[in-house]
């Protein structure tokens, strides 16, 4: 895996140290030194890995929604609830997380609406850009799932309305009705979503904004981009794989085995490199599911290193 994972343990406490210092007052109120001296290390250590409080900011954001991803893949994965039970479940987790994280969050969004269109486009990460597209499909998937396939002309509509919702109703739970439930707030987007998906399929207007005009949806990905899918995804595929197509044996059982490890290890809050190097390894020989290890390594190195604890006993 990329070498910066002998620095992993290290980046991972910078982060989570500023994050809670940015949860509970703010970025702007944080000082690096601050940070420097929760972490145990000198401010001019913390500069080696965050050129800059803004790149530091940005590592932040980016690691709360890996978080965020990591338990709505979890959800997804729970079958006995219905498509809509996990979708309202989702964005429970969502508004939770949003709560807890209100005063980091509260600087991002005014940054981002102050910033004029070219230097967010600037400032738009590889990582960033492949979240944006993901969050894409996977809504249009739940969509699909929820009101069937005829509801896909509607998708941006269906977007657009569930963000500016989102967006209320955080804004008066922040500030003039704090007694609002996740609860509450999440079932009533669901059944505006109803409301307004059988008024579409009902009357069948013409979308304000067809899904093959949205950028995210008909831009060529830049060469440095790939649509990367998340592991959890990615192992599932590799279960099933195996499930059907290995021999029946004990080396069908060793590798689904492996996979079942691997990716409760991934799911966990801090996963360990030592366990995920070693169940990678233990996978290389599968010739059927070369190319999706293959992917899964790609992914790993590419936007999970980071957050990968190093294990100590590694050099």
């Amino acid at each position: 895996m990329n070498p910066i994972h002998g620095m992993n343990e290290k980046r991972k406490l910078i982060i989570t140290t500023a994050l809670k210092l940015f949860a509970a007052k703010g970025s702007a109120a944080t000082s690096m030194q601050e940070i420097a001296e929760l972490c145990g290390m000198s401010k001019g250590s913390l500069y080696l890995m965050f050129k800059s409080k803004e790149e530091l900011e940005a590592s932040t954001l980016e690691y709360c929604v890996y978080i965020l991803m990591d338990e709505m893949s979890q959800i997804e994965q729970e079958t006995s609830l219905s498509s809509r039970e996990r979708l309202q479940k989702q964005i429970e987790v969502l508004l939770t997380h949003v709560s807890e994280l209100k005063e980091f969050l509260r600087v991002q969004m005014r940054s981002m609406m102050m910033d004029d269109e070219q230097l967010r486009k600037e400032r738009c990460t590889p990582q960033q850009r492949d979240i944006e597209i993901r969050t894409l499909h996977w809504f249009k998937s739940k969509l699909e799932d929820l009101y069937g396939s005829e509801i896909e002309p509607y998708t941006i509509d269906l977007i657009l309305l569930t963000n500016g919702l989102l967006l209320s109703y955080v804004k008066i739970w922040f500030t003039e009705m704090p007694n609002l439930t996740v609860n509450k707030m999440a079932a009533n987007l669901l059944l505006s979503l109803d409301y307004a998906a059988q008024g579409y399929l009902q009357h069948r207007p013409v979308p304000l904004i067809p899904l093959e005009q949205w950028p995210a949806w008909i831009a060529e990905p830049q060469s440095d981009v790939t649509m990367l899918r998340h592991p959890a995804h990615i192992l599932k595929q590799m279960q099933d794989t195996a499930s059907s197509e290995l021999p029946a044996g004990q080396s069908r059982n060793d590798v689904l085995e492996t996979l079942a490890i691997l990716r409760q290890e991934i799911m966990e809050f801090s996963p360990r490199r030592a366990i995920i190097l070693g169940m990678m390894r233990n996978l290389e020989g599968v010739t059927i599911l070369k190319p999706m290890h293959s992917e899964l390594q790609y992914i790993m190195d590419t936007m999970y290193n980071r957050f990968i604890q190093a294990d100590s006993s590694q050099t």
